[in-house]
């Protein structure tokens, strides 16, 4: 029987494409509509993400769980020394090395295909993401502990809320397609930091997650 992790890397291995389309400007009005309405919130996440960051002349920035590497190229463009993402979907990071080179920036942006901390050769970064990744992670602290070892700076990090008018669609429309989804309630999301002992932190509610930029 498939691991969490392998059900989800092949959700995301298959949807690849159709995940990356929605930072895309160029597409149909029903898909733009349906991705503004729905999916709003995963360009808001990378949006608040640059925000937080800056300034990032000179820094390096790891972002777990890439996708596409929308994140990654985001951190170049506006001036970091280098970006690096790490996801277990082997079609997203084919899809982001492909996009570096059409961006001009896959000199200052490096892809790993595989799961984090382990397939990552171990570094330390000024700051490190993890957006729309936790929503797929059964056990988030182990993960979170890592990225604070991997870290010196600022952390910042999103959690799908449990409460959420959305909710039971989406729930729906995982089990459909056998796909792992793991929700959050508030509590629930500090009593995590807490045990991965993130103390302090700004809390930001944002569309249908939880934003946490985290010090480190």
């Amino acid at each position: 029987m498939a691991t969490v992790g392998e059900k989800v890397r092949d959700h995301f291995h298959d949807d690849a494409s159709r995940f990356d389309a929605i930072y895309e400007e160029e597409k149909g009005l029903v898909t733009k509509f349906i991705d503004n309405w729905w999916r709003g919130v995963v360009r808001k996440r990378l949006e608040l993400n640059v925000e937080k960051f800056k300034p990032f002349a000179g820094k390096r920035f790891l972002d777990v769980g890439c996708g596409s590497g929308r994140f990654c190229f985001e951190y170049a463009k506006n001036g970091a020394k280098e970006a690096v993402g790490i996801d277990f979907a082997p079609a997203m990071i084919e899809i982001s090395n492909k996009l570096a080179k059409e961006m001009g920036v896959d000199d200052r942006c490096k892809f790993y295909c595989g799961a984090f901390p382990d397939d990552l050769p171990k570094d330390t970064f000024d700051g490190a993401s993890a957006n729309g990744f936790f929503d797929y992670i059964e056990n988030p602290v182990p993960i979170i502990k890592a990225m604070k070892d991997f870290t010196k700076g600022k952390m910042i990090m999103s959690f799908p809320k449990a409460v959420e008018w959305r909710v039971p669609l989406r729930r729906v429309r995982f089990w459909m397609k056998g796909t792992p989804l793991f929700l959050y309630r508030e509590q629930q999301v500090k009593d995590i930091l807490k045990e991965a002992g993130i103390e302090k932190y700004e809390w930001i509610n944002l569309d249908r997650d939880y934003l946490v930029v985290a010090e480190v």
